[in-house]
């Protein structure tokens, strides 16, 4: 007997037509078959879950404080955990909007919309991780490692002993830091700010080296003050003292992109940005309101110079705060207004009149607003050529205009810079005493109009006579 006539008519027949369908359309047909009987089959669950996940984990039903395994005990001398935001794209925060305010006397907002609240005074407890090259602005490529500044120093043509004495500057800051992280007497907020600049300008942050606990202790020590005080870092001579403080954290925040530090730096430019007068200038007393006298309509050359400061390196660092870029071209339209054409010169509050300090306040401040190629820069950059930095000839007032026409010749490079170069770098180096300070120049022993509290002059001249001996590393030159 056949296989066929054994079978059943139906499964015969079945049989049969199978055979006549092309083999892939079988194929076809017994996959389907397979996925109907095993996924309709019920398995038993295994004995163990252990390690499948199931749905009721992903309903994130917290442990219990019992099934919560304590944390890992800590080696001893190791600093704690730090207690700071998580860091966070710049890009992605939203812009604070300045308030207008007519003085000082109107507090910011202390919550910001998009940020962590600081109900608590911010602390920097632990060093941030190092600044990363890749989100580093470029501006401060050659300040990093000593690789980068050796190879800077060579091309803009410093010296073994300037970099030397950059070091002992450093030194006697780290020694004469208040014991509460400030330094000065007087002017702490200001003195604290050239400190931290000028460590910074060498790349020493909190992340660690031998100024870490220098930076971090100064750095935490800004922080309380514009907590106590709604983002405002001094509440004497603010015009001064907030945009010196506010400059260093700016450039404290684009090394190390601190969220702490970023908070910080978004307060203190809204207040610059919101205490602008109406002819882009800074007054005293960040008054926005401007004044009746034709004379001297707002503010001056000199407290604008470092609220230009502070805003370019905010926006350097990527700091989002509304009207910032409004703010700095307003200044520019200010700083233009005061130049004269016959004298080559800019002037203090109107145009007309000037010193050698302010061509250099005024030069500078048109670099930093993106106006190099200008016909005012080009003008007072002739007049500039004619100084000369003679310390047995100087004054109090010298070290802050040499500060200002260092940056300035730097920056345009080229024959400029050569020739000032050759004129301060060695005159400057020679006269710094054994210690690591600079006293004033003309050695002149006080009282001083300035500066007058000694401990605030010996901080100040020597935060921007060093300063001067840092400049072939701390910006980018504009003209490379």
């Amino acid at each position: 007997m056949s296989t066929a006539a054994s079978l059943p008519a139906w499964l015969a027949c079945a049989t049969a037509s199978c055979r006549a369908l092309p083999f892939y359309f079988v194929a076809i047909l017994l996959h389907l078959l397979f996925a109907l009987l095993f996924g309709t089959y019920p398995f038993a669950a295994p004995a163990s879950s252990a390690h499948i996940l199931s749905f009721d984990a992903v309903k994130f039903t917290p442990d219990s404080p019992a099934d919560v395994p304590p944390p890992p005990a800590r080696p001893m001398n190791t600093p704690a955990p730090p207690e700071l935001g998580q860091q966070r794209s710049v890009g992605a925060a939203p812009p604070i909007v300045a308030p207008i305010v007519s003085d000082l006397v109107a507090p910011l907002p202390e919550v910001i919309p998009g940020h962590r609240p600081h109900s608590v005074e911010p602390r920097l407890e632990a060093p941030p991780a190092p600044h990363n090259l890749r989100t580093l602005p470029e501006t401060y490529r050659f300040r990093t490692t000593e690789q980068t500044r050796w190879e800077a120093i060579r091309k803009g043509m410093g010296s073994e002993r300037g970099e030397g004495a950059v070091q002992r500057a450093l030194g006697w800051l780290r020694a004469n830091q208040n014991a509460d992280g400030s330094w000065g007497g007087h002017y702490k907020c200001a003195m604290t700010g050239l400190a931290l600049l000028t460590l910074l300008a060498h790349g020493e942050t909190q992340a660690g080296g031998e100024f870490g606990e220098t930076v971090r202790h100064g750095a935490q020590w800004l922080l309380e003050i514009g907590h106590k005080n709604k983002g405002r870092m001094a509440v004497e001579h603010v015009e001064y003292q907030h945009a010196i403080a506010a400059y260093a954290l700016a450039e404290d925040y684009a090394m190390t992109q601190n969220a702490d530090i970023l908070s910080a730096v978004e307060k203190a430019v809204a207040v610059i940005v919101s205490g602008q007068a109406p002819n882009g200038s800074w007054d005293y007393g960040y008054n926005n309101r401007g004044r009746e006298d034709p004379k001297r309509p707002g503010g001056d050359l000199s407290v604008s110079g470092w609220n230009i400061q502070a805003l370019k390196a905010a926006k350097n660092a990527g700091v989002n705060v509304a009207g910032l870029d409004a703010a700095m071209r307003r200044a520019t339209g200010f700083v233009q207004s005061l130049y004269d054409e016959k004298s080559r010169r800019f002037g203090y509050a109107t145009r007309g009149g000037g010193s050698d300090a302010l061509a250099g306040v005024g030069i500078l401040s048109m670099l930093f607003l993106d106006a190099a190629g200008s016909r005012e820069v080009r003008g007072a950059l002739g007049t500039a050529r004619q100084f000369r930095c003679r310390w047995a000839e100087g004054s109090e007032a010298s070290s802050y205009a040499w500060y200002y026409i260092t940056q300035g010749m730097f920056q345009c490079g080229r024959a400029h810079w050569a020739s000032w170069n050759r004129e301060f770098r060695d005159e400057i180096i020679k006269h710094q005493a054994a210690d690591g300070h600079w006293p004033p120049p003309g050695n002149a022993q006080g009282p001083w109009r300035q500066v007058s509290d000694p401990r605030d002059a010996q901080v100040y001249h020597t935060t921007l006579l060093c300063m001067m001996l840092e400049v072939y590393y701390r910006f980018l030159p504009t003209f490379r």
